[in-house]
């Protein structure tokens, strides 16, 4: 069987796919809104409101440094599920490295476009993850938690980092001042500038989730969640539970509900990003628990969530071009007028939108543009 053919298997049916990754897409896409939607605000000389104060300590307490966890989690989840369905139609291992490669030059190019809207991609960093690290899904379980050992040690050194310059700078927030760029040109220049550091600074940062989401596919956790229950719920309360705990000084300290020293504050936003990776995963569980309760009769609302995540690279695009609609300075400019309590609510609005419009899409059997261009590209 030549590689090309084997390369081709059949895209997987509602009837096939598993309920909880299309739910966690789909709930994700809501979180990746909120920790997105500030981006796009452009306020140069900003106090901060009580209502924003609190729209930052929510973000940071439940979004930021949990939700990029929870995607790349799925990330890893869905590339076992992929390399499966091809093995199980005769695909060598060559021919599947070759087409995971393809699939990540295509990925990083999609996220090269999107750049120009929100400068931080995440397409991007799955196209630089799987040109670089696709070869991890052939080492063994022992290989994989040793890597995702090391990498989230090092990820908590380099938010150290990051922590610290923000602390020292006393940046504003959140407040993104390239996107009050007048002109499409002059935004696009400011985007693509740092998108290379992005992609390398943020690209190998997808490891440990990713790496632990392949794991949990190699034991089918997600596709047969009865069998995994005790330790689903040992995952879910201890996840959510150590990322709430020990996300909150941090949610403090970049809210400016109080005032640390730039030292303890570097402290406290790595250990904001390493417990975010807990909760990632918490959440993920408390999601595998969710649909092994809904079971194949899923509600309107579980169908609709399902059907947005299973169009999730479309309707991901979707929001950052509904963003810059609504907030840019060449378009309505109301990202110099609001704070962050309008973001949030902005970023949930367009959800509900997305919501609306992939529950339409699939009642008309009509796939993601985004991911129907993608399959194309990748499978020639």
């Amino acid at each position: 069987m030549t590689a090309t053919a084997t390369a081709r298997p059949a895209a997987a049916t509602t009837a096939e796919r598993t309920l909880a990754p299309d739910l966690g897409r789909g709930l994700m896409l809501l979180a990746i809104a909120l920790a997105h939607a500030h981006l796009v605000l452009y306020v140069a000389d900003y106090r901060p409101a009580p209502a924003d104060q609190i729209a930052v300590l929510l973000r940071e307490l439940l979004v930021d440094d949990r939700a990029r966890p929870m995607f790349f989690f799925l990330f890893g989840y869905g590339l076992v599920q992929l390399t499966s369905r091809l093995a199980a139609r005769g695909a060598d291992p060559a021919s599947v490295r070759s087409l995971l490669r393809r699939r990540g030059w295509w990925l990083l190019l999609f996220g090269f476009v999107h750049a120009a809207v929100i400068g931080v991609d995440i397409v991007s960093v799955y196209g630089f993850a799987l040109l670089c690290f696709a070869g991890l899904l052939a080492r063994g379980d022992r290989a994989l938690l040793h890597i995702a050992a090391w990498t989230t040690a090092a990820l908590a050194a380099f938010f150290f980092l990051m922590s610290w310059s923000e602390a020292t700078s006393n940046g504003l927030m959140g407040f993104d001042l390239a996107a009050g760029a007048t002109g499409l040109g002059e935004m696009l220049s400011w985007r693509y500038t740092g998108w290379a550091f992005v992609v390398i600074a943020f690209g190998w940062q997808v490891l440990p989730a990713m790496l632990l989401g392949v794991w949990a596919a190699r034991r089918r956790i997600l596709e047969e969640p009865h069998l995994h229950l005790p330790a689903l719920r040992r995952t879910a309360v201890c996840g959510i539970g150590t990322a709430v705990l020990g996300g909150l000084p941090w949610a403090l300290v970049s809210s400016r509900l109080i005032d640390v020293d730039p030292l303890p504050a570097a402290v406290l936003g790595a250990l904001h990003a390493v417990t975010g990776l807990a909760g990632g995963v918490g959440v993920i569980a408390a999601i595998g628990l969710a649909a092994n309760r809904i079971g194949p009769n899923r509600g309107p609302l579980a169908t609709a969530v399902a059907a947005l995540g299973q169009r999730s690279l479309t309707f991901y695009m979707f929001q950052s071009v509904v963003f810059l609609l609504v907030f840019a300075p060449f378009t309505t400019g109301l990202g110099a007028r609001t704070g962050f309590t309008g973001a949030a609510l902005a970023a949930v609005a367009t959800w509900l939108l997305s919501l609306a419009l992939a529950e339409a899409m699939r009642r008309r059997g009509s796939r993601g543009p985004a991911e129907v261009l993608l399959r194309r590209l990748t499978y020639r």
